[in-house]
This record gives C-alpha cells, structure tokens and sequence, in this order.
C-alpha cells in the first residue's frame, strides 16, 4: 500500500484565478470548487471499478491542485493512470521531524529579527495585529506564557488607546478572527451538504467550540490524527511548532499574577534592539498539527491543511519541512503547486 495522488485533468480553483482573499466567501469560486468535486466523486466511482474495490481517499483537493489522495496497492496505479479523467498519479513524498544529536547545532536565534527586518517595521507602527498565521508543523504548547491570550489582549488595549478606539471597535477594525467567524465558516457547505473545510470532513459533529481555543488561538485542528488534540502532549513528534510558532507571533507582554511586562525585560540581555526572535507579536496563530501519533505529514496531508488556511483567510502561511524546496527532489508535482502558491494573494513560506 502506498500513499497517492491521483490528479485530475481540470484546472484548480487558484488557477483560474480566483483570489485566496475572501476565497470562502466568494460565491463563484466556490461554485467552481463544487463542480471539481463531484468529478472528482465521478473519476473516484470509476476507479473503484478499475480496481475491484472502494477507493480509500484520504483527501479531495482543488484549491491549488485538482487531485484526489488516496491509500492503493502499488499494482494498481497503471490501472488508476488508465482512468478517464486522471491526468497522472504521483507518489506522495511522506515527511518526518528532524532528529539531531544534542550539541550538534548551536542556534543564533538573537539576531533574527535584524536579518528579517522586524525592527524596522515595528518601528513604522506595525506589530502584526489583525493578521493570521497558520503554522502547519508538530502543534503548539497552547499553555506557554508567550502565547497567553489575556496577554495579546492586554496589547491590543494598549494599541486600541493609542488609536482612540474602543477596544471592541478596535477588534472590529482589524477583522479579529472570533469563534463567531469560526461557526460561520464551518456551517458552508457544498451542493452536497459537506462542509468546505477539511478539518470538517474529517470530525463528524465538529462545532466551533471545538476549534476555537481562545483570542491568541483562533483554530487549531490536528489532521494527521483527524482530531483535536494539537499540542506535543500525546506523540514523540518534538516541540518544533512551538519553536516557530514563538518566532513568528509570541505575544511582546507577558502575564505576570494580574500584571504584564514587556518580554523584552525579561531577558539576560536586555539591550536588544526590540522583542527578541519575534516578528508579529501581535498576530493571532491558526495551528495546523501534521505531525503526530500517525506519524509524519504526506505531501496532501499539508496540502488540505493550506488549503482550510486559505478559506480561514490566513494572511501567511508556514511550513518547516526541512527542505528550502519541499517536494523537490521527490515529488515535482507539488514542488509546483508549492511554488505556484508563493504567487498568491496568501503568503505561503
């Protein structure tokens, strides 16, 4: 048995242009969306004829890719490549964390923010509020001080006054993701009654309750277990999300009984110019968990989790696959949708 995908002959949604801005909400892109998954519905009956038995898909794709992925037995691809309206069927390249020896690497993780150029933009006023980040890795220690949500709430007050804005008006503003907006998109469903996003299709009864964990975490959702459990507590797949997840949004306060201080001052050092190896204190994380107790991510497991990013109307989107080009030089099918990606209104690293 090995893992596939089998893409199809039409065009995918981001192809014919359609903007990831807005995408869930964009009537006609998702009327486009509907119509690819009932042929991918159709080519899937007619593979299961090829092969004598029920396809086992375990995503349906269209946003970047038409593809559908399945587990099959490795003789029958030709069969499945023979079907009418399959374009090529492509190994998935299956993804592991990294394992080094402890002292092996020394990480400089201090100066990142000047490499970036973090500092310079926080100097033009901007802290990364109102944006959303997905990090698609090995989940989040959603307790961690950095990512308190009464902490982020504490500075969006702070940047609220400044603005001479009521703290509500100020959420507003900034398009805030709140389990509201959650609910809304989970309730959209396709011309079949399923639901838009792939979290969904994966947890009968999902509710926003659910996914929703708290300002600071908007969503989280783990889709190589296909449950909720997003945090390092229940697998030996390592802490690495939480490492990227503090360099990318960990809040600049920290909650101390029921007072904050500056990050900053916490340090052994600080003379640093700004909060250190932190680039959108202010930005709210969408965790995706692709690494877990089934193990590691296949090319389509991180590809469903970019594509509910896109329709949660992420601003940017992480993966750390241990590659500067995941998918090369195994899989050049989706070492293309990735860079196709990168050409999107969605920032996709």
């Amino acid at each position: 048995m090995v893992r596939v995908s089998v893409v199809l002959e039409k065009a995918p949604v981001l192809a014919q242009g359609y903007s990831t801005m807005g995408l869930a909400s964009n009537q006609s892109a998702q009327a486009y969306r509907q119509s690819l998954i009932a042929d991918q519905q159709a080519v899937t009956n007619r593979i299961s004829t090829a092969i004598g038995s029920k396809l086992d898909v375990a995503w349906n794709l269209t946003l970047a890719g038409n593809i559908i992925s399945a587990n099959v037995r490795c003789g029958d691809i030709e069969k499945i490549e023979a079907t009418r309206g399959v374009s090529e069927v492509v190994l998935e390249t299956k993804y592991e964390p990294c394992e080094t020896e402890e002292g092996a690497v020394q990480p400089n993780n201090g100066a990142s923010t000047a490499m970036t150029g973090a500092s310079t933009v926080w100097a033009s006023g901007y802290t990364g509020a109102g944006s959303r980040v997905a990090i698609i890795d090995t989940g989040l220690d959603t307790d961690h001080q950095s990512m308190d949500p009464d902490a982020l709430a504490h500075a969006l007050q702070e940047d609220a006054q400044k603005a001479g804005q009521s703290y509500e008006d100020y959420l507003a503003a900034l398009d805030v993701m709140d389990e509201a907006e959650v609910a809304e998109i989970l309730a959209k469903t396709d011309a079949n009654g399923n639901p838009i996003l792939n979290a969904a299709k994966r947890v009968s009864g999902l509710e926003a309750s659910n996914l929703y964990r708290n300002l600071k975490i908007p969503f989280g959702f783990n889709y190589i277990d296909k449950g909720l459990e997003i945090t390092h507590d229940k697998d030996s797949q390592g802490e690495h999300g939480s490492h990227v997840s503090g360099i990318a949004v960990a809040n600049r306060y920290l909650k101390r009984g029921e007072e904050f201080v500056s990050a900053m001052k916490t340090l052994a050092n600080p003379t640093l110019n700004g909060y250190p190896d932190i680039n959108a204190p202010d930005a709210q994380i969408i965790v995706m968990k692709v690494f877990g107790r089934s193990g590691g991510a296949y090319d389509s497991d991180y590809m469903a989790a970019i594509e509910d990013a896109i329709v949660l109307g992420c601003d940017a989107v992480n993966l750390s696959l241990g590659s500067g080009a995941p998918g090369e030089p195994y899989n050049e099918t989706y070492a293309g949708l990735l860079n196709f990606l990168t050409t999107t209104d969605t920032v996709v690293t």
